[in-house]
């Protein structure tokens, strides 16, 4: 059957409705797990439906909703063909795709955000992103779905015009601001935060927005890559321009909350959260320096592992913040080590400067076995390896805990982790022929010698 057939005369004969189920069905058979023949037929008909969008994609909100629900299916093809899709219905229908986005998605899902972004990307190519999301934004429907005044929508327009001086200005209120940032829609808060990355790269204006950062510092919290990377920059702009004084009374509480972005699966994320946290130690008070400690303690490990990240520009910030950290807890071998990148050298230096904390250090090398980087996976062997080695009381119930920990890397699919992980079994079990039996568990048996370099 001929693409013209499908396309002239059953289109043209079909209604609307009609035509929207045709076109769904072809989608749903696309992405789905059909027979060869229906497969042939629906590659036929997605052919038609790219090539005449405004005969079989009209109905904007129905397409939409199926692309969102579906891309979430973890297959790059099938990815693939629904931003395909997504691309010819925006070309078609800018203006219908972007007020859809912002009134029939899920307004605190990740993959509407993802949407936005993709339709923004592909309207900012062919130069029409301010006219087409402007004009949206106007719509003061908007007003009621998202429970937002008339002088608030006028604000949220302003994020979606071109970045001018007149414009920063503008959009300088920090009343209407927070209101923005309190709607509960993850495509108005990116359009919001990516502002605020604007205005808090300046001196004069970041000062202005500082008692918005406390609720900034919140969609931290949010699993989504694109806001945490706005909110990262936001914070690295600011700490530049505010001074201890004014950042200081949420440098503690942005410390604790970064800590765990170390890890994340974003390189951008990694990268961002440990340069902050490098910025974030030079904005604390004399008086907060005590409880900082103990954050930057809790940071020594994932950055002792990251020096090995395999995103170059990863291993190397965290490189630079752990030489940052070593000078705030004024650990002058560390520093040393960390200067030098002697990887080895800082493992055991943790071990002997911070004896209380090997069992903390124990735990936190742990999830570093199961990380999906080899590199930090083969660190982390190392460590535990080196846990084994230097404690002065050796049980038998000790090795074999590391043991433990340590033999499902010899399965693992990397060549490297697998040596490693063989060649520091074999050592444990060395030492644990050696060992005499304890009574204690793990915990108490860590007494360490001193470490020479």
């Amino acid at each position: 059957m001929t693409s013209s057939f499908w396309q002239q005369p059953l289109g043209k004969n079909l209604a609307p409705s009609q035509r929207t189920d045709i076109a769904l069905v072809t989608l749903e058979k696309i992405i789905g797990d059909y027979g060869f023949d229906e497969k042939k037929w629906a590659e036929t008909m997605l052919d038609v439906l790219r090539r005449d969008p405004g005969t079989w994609l009209m109905d904007v909100p129905e397409i939409l909703g199926f692309i969102h629900a579906n891309l979430k299916i973890q297959s790059t093809s099938v990815q693939q063909i629904l931003l395909s899709v997504l691309d010819v219905l925006t070309v078609q229908f800018p203006r219908d795709v972007l007020r859809s986005v912002l009134t029939d998605l899920p307004q605190n899902d990740s993959t509407t955000l993802d949407i936005l972004k993709s339709v923004l990307t592909l309207l900012e190519a062919s130069k029409r992103i301010w006219d087409e999301l402007s004009s949206v934004l106007q719509d003061q429907q908007l007003c009621e779905i998202l429970s937002i005044s008339t002088e608030e929508l006028g604000l949220l327009r302003l994020t979606a015009m071109p970045p001018t001086e007149e414009l920063v200005k503008e959009l300088c209120k920090p009343a209407l601001l927070q209101k923005l940032l309190n709607v509960e829609s993850l495509p108005v808060l990116w359009l919001v935060l990516r502002r605020l990355v604007l205005l808090s790269d300046r001196p004069e204006t970041a000062i202005e927005i500082r008692a918005l950062l406390p609720g900034v510092m919140e969609n931290l919290l949010f699993a989504n890559t694109a806001i945490t990377v706005k909110v990262l920059n936001i914070f690295r702009n600011a700490m530049h321009h505010l001074g201890k004084r004014h950042a200081s009374p949420f440098a503690l509480e942005l410390a604790e909350k970064i800590l765990p972005l170390f890890n994340h699966a974003s390189s951008e994320v990694r990268e961002g959260s440990i340069r902050l946290f490098k910025d974030v130690m030079d904005a604390v008070l004399w008086s907060q320096k005590g409880s900082m400690k103990k954050t930057v303690r809790r940071g020594l490990l994932p950055l002792l592992f990251h020096m090995s990240d395999e995103t170059p520009s990863v291993a190397q910030a965290s490189g630079e913040a752990l030489v940052s950290c070593a000078k705030f807890l004024k650990w002058k071998e560390l520093k040393q080590q960390a200067r030098q990148k002697n990887t080895v050298g800082i493992m055991k230096c943790l071990l002997q400067q911070d004896r209380k904390g090997v069992e903390g250090y124990l735990q936190q090398s742990l999830p570093y076995l199961e990380d999906s980087q080899a590199s930090l996976r083969c660190e982390a062997v190392r460590f535990i390896g080196l846990i084994g080695k230097h404690a002065r009381e050796q049980s038998e119930e000790m090795l074999n805990e590391l043991c433990s920990a340590l033999q499902p890397l010899e399965d693992d699919p990397h060549l490297t982790v697998r040596s490693v992980a063989s060649e520091t079994i074999q050592k444990l079990r060395h030492q644990r022929q050696k060992a005499a039996p304890a009574r204690r568990r793990l915990p108490a048996l860590f007494r360490w010698s001193c470490i020479a370099f």
